[in-house]
């Protein structure tokens, strides 16, 4: 028999084993971090749409739904590409830096002249110069630097290519067996544990749900709204801009107005006022108020309620910290802890819950699949509220 010493030492052994490999693993998978994590994202934020996909076409088979999903999003996405590829590469063709040159120089030349009763003409003469000066330098350092970032992403469109490729196949069997991960993981807890988990998976589903699906889902409407407004308003390339809108509305700092207030003063200087207001008030009412003040709340009221300093906080500080991925880490990050909290005042004797109601323990219901389906696909696997907790 082996006594307690020998068992202690083979579960140090053991341990240091298991965290030597767990640390050779993240080291070895670090150089594709930011491909797991998209990876993970878009898993997540396409479930409902391969879920409905599912309703919708009556296909019970995970792996075709998955497909399907994948396709429908890359058409999307490959639509949009195409149309801003196309329409930068025939305005840049357009591009001449004298003729650019003279333009920015008659815009300084107008903007002087506005103020040619308040200012001496020898201070203007020298604004003049200098501003021509510096605009002839700004225009030559933005043309070399679109240069550099065009043979940039010509030179890296192989490794590109190879991480959307490995976020596609990584997105496709995460759709497929994801639940079935969280199932597993689920398993292995101490039984004590369990409805612990369960509560906490609910809570963070909830949370992110709000933070990724909803945000997505107002910030694409935003950019759908945005396209259709322009287009109406007669500004050119509405699809594009559109979808630059909607990109801008994932930073609550930013947000449309950094495109419609640019916009809007541009039409005011060639000479088109109305233009101008009719595309000021319409970015403020449908791009900022509507989206921000009535869809975002309505939705979010759904589910897992945030405060908005913790979405400002997620979305915006650690982009300062890690960079673009930080729109997806910040929100993970934030959601997580926050899930914990929730999870901590809704477990503890003596304190209510704070989902609004008193049910406190979650279970995991299994949905079972169609008979032409069962040994090929595993089951759906939902978090739902279950049973009520007394409260001490």
């Amino acid at each position: 028999m082996t006594g307690p010493i020998e068992r202690k030492h083979f579960t140090i052994i053991a341990g240091i084993i298991v965290v030597s490999a767990a640390l050779l693993v993240t080291y070895l998978s670090w150089v594709f971090v930011n491909v797991i994590i998209l990876s993970m994202l878009g898993a997540y934020v396409l479930r409902p749409l391969d879920l409905k996909l599912r309703q919708v076409t009556k296909i019970k088979n995970r792996r075709i739904t998955a497909i399907l999903t994948i396709v429908v999003v890359a058409l999307v996405f490959s639509a949009l590409f195409v149309n801003i590829i196309f329409i930068l590469g025939s305005e840049l063709a357009k591009v001449q830096p004298a003729v650019l040159e003279t333009d920015v120089n008659s815009l300084i030349d107008y903007g002087i002249g506005l103020m040619g009763d308040y200012i001496p003409q020898s201070v203007q003469q020298n604004m003049k110069e200098n501003l021509a000066g510096s605009a002839s330098s700004a225009i030559l350092s933005a043309i070399s630097l679109l240069q550099r970032l065009v043979l940039g992403f010509i030179s890296n469109i192989a490794l590109f290519a190879m991480e959307l490729a490995v976020v596609i196949f990584m997105v496709y069997y995460l759709l497929i067996d994801g639940e079935n991960i969280v199932q597993t993981f689920i398993d292995v807890m101490p039984s004590n544990r369990v409805d612990i988990v369960k509560e906490f998976l609910y809570h963070l589903d909830s949370i992110y749900n709000s933070l990724f699906n909803v945000y997505l889902l107002v910030c694409v409407l935003t950019g759908i709204i945005g396209g259709i407004g322009l287009m109406l308003i007669g500004v050119p390339y509405p699809v594009m801009w559109g979808a630059i809108i909607a990109v801008l509305a994932l930073l609550p700092i930013v947000g449309p107005g950094a495109f419609y207030v640019p916009a809007s003063i541009y039409y005011f200087i060639v000479n088109e006022p109305i233009r101008g207001v009719i595309l000021l008030i319409f970015g403020w009412l449908f791009l900022e108020t509507i989206p921000g003040n009535i869809i975002r709340p309505r939705l979010m009221m759904q589910r897992g309620q945030i405060h908005p300093i913790i979405t400002l906080l997620s979305f915006t500080a650690p982009l300062f910290v890690v960079g673009a991925m930080g729109i997806i880490v910040g929100p993970a990050a934030f959601g997580f802890m926050l899930a914990l909290y929730r999870t901590y005042i809704g477990t503890e004797p003596g304190k209510p819950s704070d989902t609004g109601n008193d049910e406190g323990e979650v279970k995991l219901v299994e949905q079972e699949e169609p008979a032409d389906v069962i040994g090929e696909e595993p089951g759906n696997v939902s978090i739902e509220k279950s049973t009520k907790q007394s409260v001490e």
